[in-house]
């Protein structure tokens, strides 16, 4: 494969510079890390509502009469099951259960399903699936340009109404939706990454733009990818690379929702799983962490009595909680007072539940 040497753009790169965006790189994407303060932007969606820009995801298209069943063998979590109509979070997984990556299923119709990837994972999935997948279309529409809006936060279904116009709408948590705009009709699924009551929104090229300036004009404020870092934690919702890859199974990341029917079915990765299940004791799990001043960051060791115990994962300032968390792999079994060495330097950190912030999405 040849190298990406230029970055993509969503269609709204010009809509966020004028609204001064700070535009950094992202996977492979020019995409809006801010517009001026990531901690209020954190705050507006949880008290009001936010607006992110995620065209940068990748988007594939699957169709056939054996496509269910196809992709029931290759993820990890069952869709023969899926209703039409509804999504599904689920996971690409390799022949030893660990996480090639996590993703949503659309079941868009009896033979036709749509799925949403990580923007960095998007070219090895589509190998992947494309190889476990050999008697239904696989179509990659993420430049299309199109793209995916996320409206999240406790004003998200009001906004949502108030674009489409229609009173009565009022989508089930991973329920899908096509109502009608002035730009034409909207594919809208009731999903998101804040662990607030949110909606993505699928655009077409030419409804990208007044969609996204509507929206705004609505109330909505607009979000980058900073605050959706520091929400997702709070939230305790899963990072590709960080809290999952490769070397991670869903029972190590609290995950086996994701893997739905994974005692009874066949699929890459069963084997493995079934295996784990019946004769490993788990060596590690996914703690919490909270800190009062300096932020536990990605790689730092976590130790016990001076012992390293384990290893952070995420760490951000909470805008909600206003002050530091953190996910980290702990030792099973690990119990005593806690630190974080930061290039030699220890700091005191505090072992708590997850999430960090109660979820709202189903409310």
């Amino acid at each position: 494969m040849t190298p990406q040497t230029t970055l993509l753009r969503t269609p709204l790169l010009e809509a966020h510079q004028k609204l001064g965006a700070k535009i950094v790189p992202f996977a492979g994407w020019e995409m809006p890390l801010d517009y001026g303060s990531i901690l209020s932007e954190s705050k507006a969606v949880r008290k009001v509502a936010g607006l992110f820009d995620v065209g940068h995801m990748a988007r594939f298209r699957l169709r056939g009469p054996q496509v269910a069943e196809e992709l029931d063998h290759a993820l990890g979590g069952r869709v023969t099951d899926q209703p039409v109509g509804m999504a599904r979070y689920t996971m690409l997984l390799n022949e030893l259960g660990g996480i090639v990556d996590d993703l949503i299923t659309y079941r868009t119709g009896e033979d036709e399903f749509f799925m949403v990837v990580n923007a960095s994972n998007r070219h090895r999935d589509a190998e992947v699936l494309r190889e476990r997948i050999t008697h239904s279309s696989f179509v990659d529409e993420t430049e299309d340009g199109g793209g995916i809006l996320a409206l999240q936060g406790p004003l998200a279904l009001s906004l949502l109404q108030a674009l489409t116009g229609d009173a009565d709408l009022a989508p089930d948590f991973l329920g899908l939706a096509f109502p009608s705009s002035p730009w034409g009709p909207l594919f809208v699924a009731r999903t998101g990454y804040t662990g607030e009551h949110g909606y993505e929104i699928f655009v077409n090229a030419e409804q990208a733009i007044p969609v996204w300036n509507q929206l705004l004009k609505l109330g909505a404020s607009p979000v980058g990818l900073g605050a959706r870092d520091v929400l997702r934690l709070e939230a305790a919702l899963p990072l590709y690379g960080h809290e999952i890859h490769e070397e991670i199974t869903p029972f190590d990341a609290n995950l086996r929702f994701a893997v739905r029917g994974w005692k009874t079915r066949e699929f890459v990765g069963s084997d493995a799983l079934q295996k784990l299940a019946n004769t490993e004791v788990p060596s590690k799990e996914l703690i919490g962490l909270t800190a009062e001043k300096r932020v536990p960051r990605e790689g730092y060791p976590v130790l016990c009595n001076g012992v390293e115990v384990g290893l952070v994962c995420s760490g951000v300032w909470s805008a909600t909680l206003e002050k530091p968390i953190a996910t980290a792999y702990l030792q099973m079994g690990v119990e005593g007072t806690l630190t974080v060495s930061a290039r030699g330097k220890e700091f005191p950190v505090e072992r708590v539940g997850l999430p960090f912030v109660p979820h709202r999405s189903r409310n």
